[in-house]
């Protein structure tokens, strides 16, 4: 569990990657709050990285959100699911909207589960099966879920 002062450290640089718009001071923000251990008050600074288009650690991004399983994260878990960034043009497997259907499904409340619906009519065929999936297997992985988790 980080300190205090390490929560407010690493907050600082995560607020000022984003204000940066520096590529590398993201990577750098993103490995130190792993480093220091990733805490729910760093939820609306990762969110608002994640809405960035100009770096390259949406995935890592993402996975620090599905460990925290805060549910201020599910709307931006659903947008990132459906946004084709040109860096993984090479990714054929959609491999950062898979990683958001995980975080949502790991969250588990109601919402996360209803923006799992949508996902899951969704025109990319990978990111329907990748949510329909994570449907399906609801019930089997409620030991996953947040503490704020839905019963339905």
């Amino acid at each position: 569990m980080p300190t205090p002062t390490e929560i407010q450290e690493t907050l600082a640089s995560l607020y000022t990657a984003l204000n940066s718009g520096d590529p590398d001071a993201v990577e750098n923000a993103v490995t130190q709050a792993y480093q220091v251990g990733l805490v729910i008050d760093f939820t609306p600074a990762l969110v608002d990285l994640l809405k960035a288009n100009w770096h390259t650690r949406h995935e890592d991004i993402v996975g620090a959100l599905q460990r925290l399983k805060d549910p201020r994260a599910i709307d931006v878990l659903y947008e990132t699911a459906l946004v084709v960034h040109p860096y993984l043009d090479y990714d054929e497997l959609f491999g950062l909207a898979r990683k958001c259907t995980w975080a949502l499904a790991d969250i588990g409340t109601t919402e996360a589960r209803s923006k799992l619906q949508k996902l899951a009519q969704s025109q990319n065929i990978l990111v329907t099966q990748y949510a329909q999936k994570r449907l399906d297997r609801w019930d089997e992985e409620r030991h996953r879920k947040g503490v704020h988790s839905a019963s339905q």
